[in-house]
């Protein structure tokens, strides 16, 4: 008698295809909703919007109010960078589509268990634009490597002329110690088995030279490009300079322009980097550590509230800039742009 035959496979081929376009035909505009409600629990749970109504009451609200517009138009540059990076990966984009992926992804980095801004932005921007593999790649790294490159120089400069800075931040980032060893493991983990699998199959080892190598010179492929976004790149984290230290002054708090740099390149760029959703507490822990080493201990509780303003101040902004690029993606109706092919990687 003939035993049956072994499944290869829990499921057909063609119903995981399904559930596939089941996943990517979700609108965006969904994904963005139950990402903003996520977002918005999670700052009541950890009492983040009673923080913020607390250090609004008495403030010089006129000021408040010329941030949030500067604050409401540098989110928008900062979509208009992604957009710009789409361009210098494919020499081609959609500024609405590749917004709303963008603005989309910030949103799920707040509401994730991990973040996930980069990846998610990248698939976002990927379905949206029909990008391939490599061009995903190059806009979701250079994207970092622009932001890095800007807030570094910021952080150096300030910790080369504050005194007591390098110590006083290792002590704080220390604090977090835990969080960055479990991502750090992950990573390691992650990259052995991928040399291992690459190791056996000298197919795959192959394309991801290829790929690797296509990402790195992407910036010289088009170097105008580059340069474009790495000026729309410091631009952009000059207003957020701007911005921060006119909600300090509207809280009566007068800061000098050296602190304004360390308040905003180091805190944020350790922020960025740090796999806590948001750099939530790292980032704050780091703009006191600042403030503290500025001189500005009495004035302390101020500045933290300054910063809880900035970060909360991103839940308004993203919702109204999304809201405004639904209507002129359904008023103009771009035409659908197609997905990757071979021929994308010579753009």
């Amino acid at each position: 008698m003939n035993s049956p035959r072994p499944s290869t496979s829990l499921m057909p081929t063609s119903e995981r295809s399904s559930i596939a376009r089941r996943i990517l035909a979700v609108p965006t505009t969904a994904i963005f909703g139950v990402s903003l409600l996520a977002a918005v629990v999670v700052l009541w749970l950890t009492g983040a919007l009673a923080g913020v109504a607390d250090a609004v009451h008495g403030a010089d609200v006129s000021m408040l109010a010329l941030a949030g517009v500067i604050y409401l138009a540098s989110v928008w540059i900062l979509a208009y960078r992604w957009h710009l990076l789409v361009r210098m990966a494919r020499g081609s984009s959609n500024l609405p589509k590749a917004a709303e992926a963008f603005l989309t992804s910030v949103i799920i980095n707040y509401a994730a268990p991990i973040g996930l801004a980069v990846p998610s932005r990248a698939a976002l921007t990927k379905r949206a634009l029909g990008l391939n593999a490599s061009q995903t790649g190059i806009i979701a790294l250079w994207e970092i490597a622009a932001d890095v490159l800007v807030l570094g120089a910021g952080t150096a400069a300030w910790m080369l002329f504050a005194d007591g800075a390098v110590d006083a931040v290792g002590s704080e980032i220390a604090s977090s110690s835990t969080s960055y060893a479990l991502a750090g493991v992950a990573l390691v983990m992650l990259a052995i088995a991928t040399a291992a699998l690459a190791w056996r199959r000298p197919s795959i080892r192959n394309r991801i030279a290829t790929l690797g190598t296509t990402i790195m010179i992407a910036p010289t492929q088009r170097p105008l490009a580059a340069a474009y976004t790495l000026a729309v790149t410091i631009f952009y984290w000059l207003l957020q300079g701007i911005v921060l230290w006119m909600v300090i002054e509207a809280l009566d708090v007068s800061v000098s322009a050296a602190f304004m740099v360390g308040f905003t390149a180091l805190p944020i760029l350790v922020g960025m980097l740090s796999p806590i959703p948001g750099g939530a507490a790292v980032r704050e822990g780091l703009m006191y550590v600042v403030a503290r080493l500025a001189g500005y201990t009495a004035e302390a509780d101020a500045i933290l509230a300054a910063a809880l303003i900035y970060r909360f101040a991103l839940f308004i902004a993203v919702p109204i800039l999304f809201g405004l690029n639904r209507l002129w993606l359904n008023r103009h109706q771009p035409e659908p742009v197609e997905t990757g092919t071979p021929a994308d990687d010579e753009c």
